[in-house]
């Protein structure tokens, strides 16, 4: 599938989404967590909090979109992997090709089991990563990624970080403490929730509201996000394309906070996003890099223009309950969002609060030209 390029600005009312698909879970005992599209760009995999992992073959979807045809778009569920506990993170091969069926993997952690490389195209687990604490017990990760190169996996867990080799599955090859103490004041500290891989490290953030950038050569560069900002953890960490600016969502904040890696003396820039759950709310950029995609509690979604960053964001309503997952196509207009959320009190009212489902969407701007006329 070929790279389309593509521009757009934005401005008030000027944005609308047009729907694909949608897929609606018809058990409101079970919630949509989190999507994302793969870095083909031709599958999907949403997680949902009765520890499935299901995975989509949306490349029809795509490519039909992609040539205007006009007949019927249809996603279709390719594989449902189960867990036996719960699936706290997950993270595409970053050169995942569906014509190579080799590249066709994840990685994913669970509560309580080693980090597993997950085929997807059979559910089956390739390989598997374990890490030990100074007591001999099992650490599961709280988070994870793959180094940008494809050759190095890492976890993120209690005051710890290990990369792996890819292929040599087993103990880690570097295991290192966050912080050199417990009193020291350096490094980060806590449950290591959210990792982001860049061009230059890998990027760290704690429930306890510390940042770190890490790299295997010079160890660990750490901050802490302002108490106004960081919320009750941070639980999101998103690279700018420009792969200078590092982005971060807590949970029970009300805004999304953006840091200049080579000034940390305070926030590059601050935007509104509430987020008044203990629930993961993911964020990410179009391919263009120009804007910042974010989903709101009340089921719209934001887009935030970055090159003009004290403009108003557009707004725009996808659900009519929170959108927890939000995941950009690496190539096209399009955009997947996941939304859920538990409703406390009267069954019947939470029956019509509630928004469990799946959906994709064409993104159309005014002022919206394709670069290659």
């Amino acid at each position: 599938m070929s790279n389309s390029d593509y521009s757009s600005y934005i401005y008030e009312y000027s944005i609308s989404l047009n729907l694909i698909e949608c897929l609606s879970n018809a058990n409101c005992s079970t919630i949509y967590r989190s999507v994302d599209w793969s870095p083909d760009g031709t599958m999907l995999a949403a997680s949902t909090d009765d520890n499935m992992l299901r995975l989509y073959n949306a490349y029809d979807t795509v490519n039909q979109y992609s040539t205007s045809s006009a007949t019927n778009r249809e996603l279709r569920v390719s594989t449902n992997i189960a867990h036996g506990g719960t699936l706290l993170s997950y993270a595409w091969y970053p050169f995942m090709d569906q014509n190579d069926p080799a590249t066709c993997c994840l990685i994913e952690s669970i509560r309580d089991h080693p980090l597993h490389l997950r085929d997807t195209s059979t559910g089956r687990v390739r390989a598997s990563y374990t890490a030990y604490d100074s007591k001999d017990v099992l650490m599961s990760a709280s988070s994870t990624a793959f180094s940008q190169d494809g050759t190095s996996i890492y976890g993120g867990y209690f005051n710890h970080i290990a990369r792996f080799d890819v292929q040599r599955p087993g103990l880690p090859v570097d295991l290192q403490l966050t912080s050199p103490s417990r009193r020291s004041r350096d490094g980060i500290k806590g449950i290591v929730s959210c990792m982001a891989s860049g061009s230059l490290g890998l990027a760290c953030g704690t429930f306890n509201g510390h940042i770190g950038l890490y790299t295997a050569s010079s160890g660990m560069q750490s901050w802490r996000a302002p108490a106004e900002y960081c919320g009750s953890g941070l639980t999101s960490l998103v690279w700018a394309p420009n792969s200078v600016h590092l982005w971060a969502g807590s949970r029970q904040s009300q805004h999304l906070v953006a840091w200049d890696i080579r000034d940390l003396r305070g926030p590059w820039a601050v935007v509104p996003r509430a987020c008044r759950t203990q629930q993961r709310m993911f964020f990410g950029f179009d391919a263009t890099g120009r804007h910042l995609v974010a989903g709101e509690m009340d089921g719209t979604v934001a887009f935030h223009d970055v090159g003009d960053i004290e403009s108003r964001p557009v707004r725009v309503q996808a659900h009519s309950d929170l959108v927890a997952g939000i995941s950009t196509h690496p190539y096209y207009p399009l955009l997947a969002t996941a939304s859920g959320q538990r409703h406390i009190g009267d069954e019947s009212q939470a029956a019509l609060e509630s928004d469990n489902s799946l959906r994709v969407w064409a993104v159309s701007a005014n002022f919206f030209a394709n670069a290659g006329k």
